[in-house]
This record gives C-alpha cells, structure tokens and sequence, in this order.
C-alpha cells in the first residue's frame, strides 16, 4: 500500500488473573498488568510460581530485550516450563531461559501476508499469497492434535469462503476465585 505515513497501535493487556496473583505475592508488573519474572520464568522470591506467555515480562529475548509476547515466546516458554518442573523433580538443574527467534508470520489481509524467518533464508522474507500460505501452515502445524488441526481449517476455510469473521473477543465476569492469604504460623 503506497502511503507517506504508516501507523500501528496495538496493544497486549494481560489476563486479568495476572493481577490477582501479583497482587497476592507482592510481585511487580509493568503497565500492562504482566508479571515481571527471573530467567527461570518464576515470580523472584517465589519459585514456585512459574510465569508464562503474555502474562509475562520474562528476562531472555534477543538482545537483552524481554521474550516478544507472540506465539513462539509462549511456546517455548511452555516448553522450558515444562522442562524446568521435569529437572526439579529429579534433582536436575536447568540453565536460564533463552528464547530463540524463529522468525515472524502475519497476515495482512485477504490472500495476503508478510514473513520474516531467517532460518529460511531468501525465501523467509515473502509478502503475498506466498507469506499468507506459510502462515496458514505454520498455525496449522503447531496445533495439537488432527482433530484440532482438522477442526480449526474447516472453520477457517467456512469463514474464508462465507467473508465470515471467527470469534475475537471473550468478555464476562473472571471466573477465578479470590485467593485467601493463609494466616501466618503461631
């Protein structure tokens, strides 16, 4: 699109249950309510409490940056999570976070994306059918499981050819209970 001026404004605000459990620890957060967290993901002074994803300001981006809040920050966040409670409960230790970036994906419109993989070389940086295509595969693949593969494409494929629109906003009360501080040892 020929233009002089290109601005984006988006934002991530975290889950509001984010705030519940700061609060409840005394943990800091930035200005959109995400936790900041240590190298092994967990709350400072509080390890067992692990932060994830864009509930988190975690240490270990590209850089010295925080880890991006998209899809592969929290992936492979997950993953380490998953790694780190395994090496915990056999004794092990596990070196801090390092979140590696595997390049990024978007779609910009009907038919048409943009790509940014480094891995891939060249052919990592496409814009068009091409980047739509790739991006389509790569949410696809990162699903759990066929029925889930299956059950996202058909919907995606309905509202494709219908000019649908899918879900995009969940709104209602939280349902997370209040957390109860116990009372402190006699």
């Amino acid at each position: 699109i020929a233009t002089r001026t290109v601005l984006w404004a988006a934002g991530v605000q975290a889950a509001s249950f984010a705030g519940v459990v700061a609060k409840a620890v005394g943990a800091d957060t930035d200005k959109a309510g995400r936790i900041h967290v240590g190298r092994d993901l967990a709350i400072p002074g509080h390890p067992e409490i692990l932060v994830l994803g864009d509930a988190a300001i975690a240490p270990g981006g590209p850089k010295g940056a925080p880890v991006p809040g998209v899809a592969q920050g929290g992936i492979q966040t997950g993953h380490y999570a998953a790694q780190l409670l395994q090496a915990r409960l056999s004794g092990e230790k596990l070196p801090p976070f390092h979140y590696q970036n595997r390049g990024d994906v978007a779609v910009i419109g009907r038919l048409s994306g943009v790509t940014n993989i480094p891995w891939l070389g060249r052919f990592g940086r496409q814009s068009g059918f091409l980047a739509w295509g790739l991006w389509l595969g790569i949410h696809i693949a990162y699903l759990i499981g066929f029925s889930n593969r299956i059950i996202v494409l058909t919907r995606w494929a309905w509202s494709f050819f219908t000019h649908g629109r899918g879900s995009r906003l969940i709104t209602g009360s939280p349902l997370t209970p209040e957390i109860e501080k116990p009372e402190p040892p006699a």
